[in-house]
């Protein structure tokens, strides 16, 4: 039997700290990519740099994930589609993840960073495809992507 399709729950929340996390997650994710290229650079193997670095995220997520699901409640159990999605979102990740890692260890920093930072091109469409009903997608947020496709090929056409 199939499971019923439930809709994209949206709380209502502090803007701030959402703006707040996703400027963390900009710096972190900056700091990163410098990271992995001197460590791809000064270790060598870009495949045991995406491991250890994998490795290190799961063992500083664990305890946190041990706390989450002992808080869900005795007997708390996901959802099989949504275990579904969490594990291709996770299969999605770590093979972004690695590309960028390869492309880390071929290109500059500014070259890669610019062009994998283009995700929300993709990001945009999908919304489009899977989550119409769930979230809007206005004009400054083409306007958005659009920039985005002009940005990253400036930065290209600029390191040639």
């Amino acid at each position: 039997m199939a499971e019923a399709a439930t809709p994209v729950a949206t709380p209502v929340t502090d803007a701030r700290l959402g703006y707040a996390l996703a400027a963390g997650a900009a710096l972190f994710y900056g700091t990163a990519s410098v990271l992995i290229r001197i460590g791809v650079t000064r270790y060598g193997s870009p495949l045991t740099g995406v491991a250890i670095a994998l490795t290190t995220g799961i063992l500083a997520l664990l305890p946190l994930a041990a706390i989450n699901w002992r808080g869900e409640g005795a007997g708390w159990r996901p959802g099989r589609r949504a275990l579904l999605f969490v594990c291709a979102s996770g299969l999605c990740a770590v093979t972004g993840f690695s590309a960028n890692t390869f492309a880390l260890s071929q290109l500059p920093v500014v070259v890669v960073t610019p062009i994998s930072s283009s995700y929300p091109l993709v990001t945009v469409l999908l919304v489009r495809l899977f989550l119409h009903g769930a979230e809007h997608i206005n004009a400054r947020t083409i306007l958005g992507a659009l920039l985005i496709v002009a940005g990253v090929i400036l930065v290209t056409l600029s390191h040639r």
